[in-house]
């Protein structure tokens, strides 16, 4: 049989369809690497719709890096057809999965949902809404590392989510009620409706709501509350089963924050159980039937007997048999725990490790380092060796994860939770925006630190249990010190842009221009403002001498030339 070629790829057997593509299995002729090749079909090529659906589908891919997203390796055209090489999945998809074992074990549902929720943190910062989250988009590697993948209908402002292409029935049942009714914006909230429905499907074997039509199904999501996860599966931790009801609101205002969130609460419950079987007595292991030597993985809960030489085990990790062994000394070793306890030395050298900054410096980093390490730390040893050195560490993942929280407000133009929250969107979009003289955010920056200054905000210093108490969900938001540090880094990388800029003098002569402007006008306040935080910024630069004495004689009301270049 003839091989079937496009572009520098083999065409194996077909793995996929939908109404954006055929996906095929292919081999990569240069090298043999197997890859996923999507092909959009003849018949669609000279549709300029579809075709501008595909071209955006690549550009998203091309734009999303992340261990668990599907990895774009490259496009082309072959005779008037276009196509794009993807990473291949081994695992087949989350769907095949739930196919063959109806559902999952809750600890494996949080599994998957931190993956999603990492997956679309990185999805939403870059403005991406995928819109069309469910089993059969979660591919699964042989390991069981989740993989987001098919971003065919992400988020498109010209056309409606019933109307899309590619939308199918098995979709209304992830479906948002924003997205059927139209009446609210698609956010990255209305991800969230859908992890929550893909979340019960995995925990339950069937989605929140189900009918014979999708009709009826629309109604429902509109409508109705669908049972609690509980009540069909009752060792689902309560925690976990309100998360749930919570991602499956009506209103969008009435779910997380966003997926940043999401994750740390899924994080807090399975830390709380990976507690109780990460040290576990030799007893324990013995009562449970382990053999000598074995351990319990803390990240999975896994048993793993003592190494030795056998053929490897190449099964995915929802096969294992480990589970219903691990629940059996589960309770002993929750007594084991409470007496015991962690270790100083290695929880500190955890909380090291997860601080380090390596080339991860993700939020979810942060925010994992925080949970899991920081604050433990702090709550156990709040007189211990390494309390100020974690303390620093603390501050400093806070400053992360309040920085991207008001990064994502100021690309998505919303308010601010309170008023230093709105000072700094304010100036992280100025920043943003290549348009306006770099000078604006700088000034913005810096009226924000007289801000805080202004109103002497900085407490004085907390103790560690109290610093563990302030630091609760919500809390650093309030905290004026965070917004501080957030101020002060800023405002020094703006600086140093600006002093070591090419055109320097061209940017500070438009912003005095500005000024002069406005002291002609009904506004010379603002013009005042202008030459005042200039030198309240660059007393120190004696390479602005000129310009510092022009805006002191300004805001004094003498005449003054503008420096030349």
């Amino acid at each position: 049989m003839t091989e079937r070629k496009i572009g520098p790829f083999i065409l194996g057997k077909q793995i996929g369809a939908g109404g954006m593509g055929i996906v095929y299995m292919a081999t990569y002729v240069e090298n043999g690497k197997e890859v996923a090749l999507k092909v959009l079909p003849p018949g669609l090529s000279g549709d300029a719709k579809m075709l501008k659906r595909f071209e955006r589908e690549i550009d998203i891919l091309k734009r999303l890096t992340h261990p668990n997203i599907v990895k774009y390796y490259g496009g082309g055209t072959h005779q008037g057809q276009r196509w794009y090489a993807m990473e291949l999945v081994d695992g087949g998809s989350l769907q095949d999965i739930l196919k063959k074992k109806k559902r999952l074990s809750w600890d494996q549902a949080v599994q998957v949902g931190r993956q999603l929720c990492a997956a679309l943190e990185v999805a939403h910062n870059a403005g991406i809404i995928h819109r069309d989250l469910k089993p059969a988009n979660l591919f699964v590697t042989k390991k069981g590392k989740i993989k987001l993948g098919d971003f065919g209908i992400a988020r498109d402002t010209e056309a409606t989510a019933l109307t899309a292409a590619g939308k199918t029935v098995g979709t209304y049942a992830y479906m948002a009620p924003e997205q059927i009714q139209g009446n609210v914006p698609i956010s990255r909230k209305t991800d969230l409706y859908a992890t929550g429905c893909l979340l019960y499907e995995v925990l339950t074997g069937q989605t929140p709501f189900v009918a014979d039509n999708p009709a009826e199904m629309l109604m429902q999501h509109l409508n109705d509350d669908p049972y609690n996860v509980r009540e069909k599966i009752p060792e689902c931790p309560l925690a976990l089963d309100q998360l749930i009801e919570r991602l499956l609101a009506k209103s969008p205002d009435d779910r997380p924050y966003d997926a940043l969130a999401v994750h740390t609460e899924l994080t807090e419950i399975l830390q709380k159980s990976q507690q109780v079987v990460s040290e576990v007595s030799p007893e324990a292991m013995a009562a449970a039937g382990a053999s000598k030597g074995s351990t319990v993985d803390p990240e999975t809960g896994e048993l793993k007997p003592k190494k030795k030489k056998k053929k490897k085990d190449n099964s995915a990790f929802y096969e294992k048999t480990w589970f219903l062994v691990t629940c059996f000394f589960l309770l002993i070793a929750a007594a084991v725990w409470m007496v015991l306890g962690p270790n100083e030395d290695a929880l500190y050298l955890k909380a090291k490790e997860a601080m380090a900054t390596g080339d991860d410096s993700s939020v979810v980093k942060f925010d994992d380092a925080k949970r899991m390490f920081l604050l433990p730390y702090l709550e156990q040893y709040p007189e211990g060796k390494h309390v100020q050195e974690v303390s620093g560490w603390l501050d400093d993942a806070e400053v992360a994860i309040l920085e991207r929280q008001a990064e994502n407000m100021a690309r998505g133009k919303r308010d601010g939770r309170n008023r230093h929250e709105k000072d700094c969107i304010a100036a992280l979009q100025a920043e943003r925006d290549k348009d306006r003289n770099l000078l604006e955010s700088i000034e913005l920056f810096q009226q924000m630190l007289n801000s805080l200054s202004s109103e002497n905000a900085q407490p004085a210093a907390a103790t560690s249990g109290e610093k563990a108490d302030a630091t609760e969900a919500g809390g650093i938001i309030g905290d004026p010190k965070y917004w501080r540090v957030l101020a002060e880094r800023h405002l020094k990388s703006q600086k140093e842009a600006l002093l070591t800029h090419s055109e320097r003098n061209r940017i500070i002569t438009e912003r005095m221009t500005a000024a002069e402007k406005l002291l002609a006008s009904d506004k010379p306040e603002e013009g005042q403002q202008i030459l005042a935080l200039f030198r309240d910024i660059f007393r120190s630069e004696r390479d602005l001498d000129p310009w510092l004495d022009y805006a002191r004689f300004r805001q004094n009301g003498e005449p003054a030339e503008m420096p030349k270049q």
